[in-house]
């Protein structure tokens, strides 16, 4: 416990300036992070799939790459819609690969690529291609989703991470407390409904009143009198209560999301025989640990950003 303990604090000192500094060299810092992040989080999957069956170095530096490649795909194809800024879509449009860039493009290569070492590569199974390609889009959907939401505002990634970081505590709090239903035993064990739905209540609760009113926050911070999704969505069109209840509803998802995240990730590790992903935190894990439930939930998040920017598009 005394090792988490430090680790927590030594990582909060390093991430979350890159998180709550607004600045533009900030974005670039933690754009290069969550790229760290994830080529780690790849060779942790990597890794546990070698636990089974050892994948060759050849498709280990490929995967990697296709990843990284389908990452900055994600990233530029939400900059362009949404329409942020960003150094990705900046440098993909100064070469004219804009095209190639385009996620299905990218998906379509990778498919082709990673179908041809079954011809080159010997030992290369077709189980070994399907564990790369999920590997590959896990990885770098949820990893570009977060580096958008970052890009997106600074207040976007404090809702989720309060969301995600609530919902684990309060799951774990209720569960000591509460908990006698097991929800899922055969993939983790120690959780319960009542811990489920504790910590979601809670992170409901934050998470909401961190949205709603984000106008007053904003004028303490000196960023001016504006709206969690100012910018991002016509959020008039709602109403008051509209918005509101759009709002907790989305709370209440992204809480389900992250719990989703975690029970998937724990379900990889007990089919692989692992305890963690890797040592990367020490009494924390792995990446893959550590920031599961916020990789799984900011991919939803910037899902429902996407459909709910097309259906209520801010007028210029």
């Amino acid at each position: 416990m005394k090792q988490r303990i430090i680790t927590g604090i030594i990582m909060a000192v390093i991430l979350l300036p890159l998180v709550l500094v607004p600045s533009e060299t900030m974005e670039r810092v933690f754009e290069f992070v969550v790229m760290l992040f994830a080529v780690i989080a790849m060779l942790e999957l990597l890794a546990m799939f070698s636990k089974e069956k050892r994948i060759g170095i050849p498709m280990r530096i490929i995967s990697i790459i296709l990843m990284l490649f389908l990452y900055l795909s994600v990233t530029y194809m939400a900059s362009v819609n949404l329409g942020i800024p960003s150094i990705v879509t900046k440098g993909i449009e100064h070469i004219h690969l804009s095209t190639a860039f385009q996620p299905v493009t990218v998906l379509l290569f990778m498919l082709v690529v990673l179908m041809s070492g079954l011809v080159f590569v010997p030992g290369y199974s077709v189980a070994d291609l399907g564990k790369l390609y999920i590997a590959i889009i896990y990885v770098a959907l949820c990893a570009g989703s977060l580096s958008v939401l970052r890009l997106l505002g600074i207040r976007f990634i404090v809702y989720l991470f309060t969301i995600t970081v609530a919902t684990d505590i309060f799951a774990l709090v209720f569960g000591m407390l509460l908990g006698k239903h097991k929800m899922a035993p055969e993939i983790s064990p120690k959780k319960t409904w009542e811990g489920a739905i504790g910590g979601t209540a809670v992170a409901t609760i934050l998470g909401s009143c961190l949205a709603i009113f984000y106008p007053f926050v904003s004028k303490l911070m000196g960023f001016g009198d504006t709206t969690f999704f100012n910018g991002v969505f016509d959020a008039s069109k709602l109403g008051n209560v509209g918005l509101v209840f759009f709002i907790i509803v989305l709370t209440i998802c992204l809480s389900i999301c992250s719990q989703i995240g975690d029970l998937i990730a724990s379900k990889l590790k007990r089919n692989f025989g692992i305890k963690d992903y890797s040592n990367l935190f020490p009494g924390h894990g792995g990446v893959l640990d550590r920031f599961d439930s916020a990789f799984f939930a900011s991919a939803i998040f910037l899902l429902f950003i996407f459909v709910i920017s097309h259906l209520l598009p801010v007028v210029a």
